[in-house]
């Protein structure tokens, strides 16, 4: 199983440009609202048409600008499951499942095949219902099982848990994740969220404005950022534009602070970015002498989340656009240890956390 894609799509005001080559693995493609993933996924099943460039699967030209190919989606056999499931009203929980499979197959093999798949999903006890009759959740496992059973040659999943509890979605991501390990094909996933795609998938493509960043794994793309757009995409929620100081220092010019990396820094970089829990109070420096890397921090205020709690920490430049944002546990701390807002924290930055991008 592969995929090969380098295709051209204008749309008013933005163009997509896409080039990814991929094998047997499951590759998210990660990004904001709007950056194009879902029109790459639009444009492999058939439902869109690009400009220009060539799309190949398993050996098959889905679309070749110079050629002149453009199959059909019908031709194409791919599996596109979109947020909203699409069942059709009209049929059982086992028709829809059957809807999708090769009409060649016996009535019989249809109905066998279309249950083992409802069973994978706990939902072959539903297989009379109709879909008006089933939860939202419900409905998405229908919508998976026929996505399966029509054994398509390209799995495609366009932000399909967004609308889910975290209960349920979890559950089905298991789910997928044993559909995986036994079916070895091709599997696009788009998300913006990056804690899904490192559950789900093998590689992550970092999309940005319509073009893909960077690939990698999901270690790649956290401990070593290309990119502000990836950096963000990540989960670091503090950046600031850079500018190089030293051979081995820089400026956040945002927040008026000057970090030592402990190694060289580029010419032309231009962001830096540090992590929410990637920095953390110094205790014995407290009262004492300043330190490389460190700063003396207000807390200008305090949320708290299940397990966490954030902190907003005022920044030595008094005009700063943002605060710096700081996670800890809080589990199991006593409260009166835990930061309140206008303590005075003596703060440590650990100079092999601190990221530096060029663009």
């Amino acid at each position: 199983m592969s995929l090969s894609l380098d295709i051209v799509k204008r749309y008013p005001g933005f163009t997509l440009d896409v080039a990814l080559e991929a094998g047997d693995e499951r590759i998210a493609l990660l990004g904001a609202s709007g950056c194009g993933k879902s029109c790459t996924l639009r444009c492999i099943a058939g439902v869109e048409r690009p400009d220009e460039g060539r799309i190949e699967v398993n050996g098959v030209t889905f679309f070749d600008s110079e050629l002149g190919i453009d199959l059909s989606p019908q031709q194409r056999k791919c599996a596109l499951l979109f947020q909203s499931y699409q069942l059709f009203p009209n049929m059982t929980v086992l028709d829809n499942v059957r809807a999708g499979m090769d009409p060649a197959l016996p009535a019989d093999r249809q109905r066998a095949d279309a249950r083992r798949f409802l069973t994978i999903f706990g939902m072959d006890r539903f297989a009379d219902r109709f879909p008006a009759r089933l939860s939202g959740g419900q409905q998405q496992r229908v919508a998976l099982a026929r996505m399966l059973a029509a054994r398509p040659g390209i799995l495609m999943f366009d932000e399909p848990f967004s609308a889910l509890d975290a209960y349920l979605k979890s559950a089905l991501e298991q789910n997928l994740l044993d559909v995986f390990s036994v079916v070895r094909r091709t599997v696009l996933y788009v998300s913006h969220d990056i804690d899904e795609a490192c559950r789900l998938t093998e590689r992550i493509a970092v999309m940005h404005d319509g073009r893909i960043e960077e690939t990698g794994t999901a270690s790649d793309i956290v401990e070593r950022p290309q990119t502000l757009a990836t950096l963000r995409l990540t989960g670091c929620k503090n950046t600031s534009p850079a500018r190089k100081v030293g051979d081995c220092e820089v400026e956040a010019l945002d927040w008026g602070m000057t970090f030592d990396v402990g190694r060289p820094v580029p010419d032309d970089v231009s962001y830096l970015g540090i992590r929410a829990n990637y920095f953390h109070t110094d205790r014995e420096r407290a009262g004492g002498a300043r330190g490389r890397n460190s700063y003396d921090l207000r807390v200008a205020r305090v949320s708290d989340s299940r397990f966490e709690r954030l902190v907003l920490l005022d920044v030595p430049r008094a005009d700063a656009p943002s605060r710096l944002q700081w996670r800890l546990r809080k589990v199991g701390v006593p409260e009166a240890d835990l930061p309140h807002e206008g303590d005075v924290l003596p703060m440590h930055f650990d100079a092999s956390r601190i990221h530096l991008v060029c663009r």
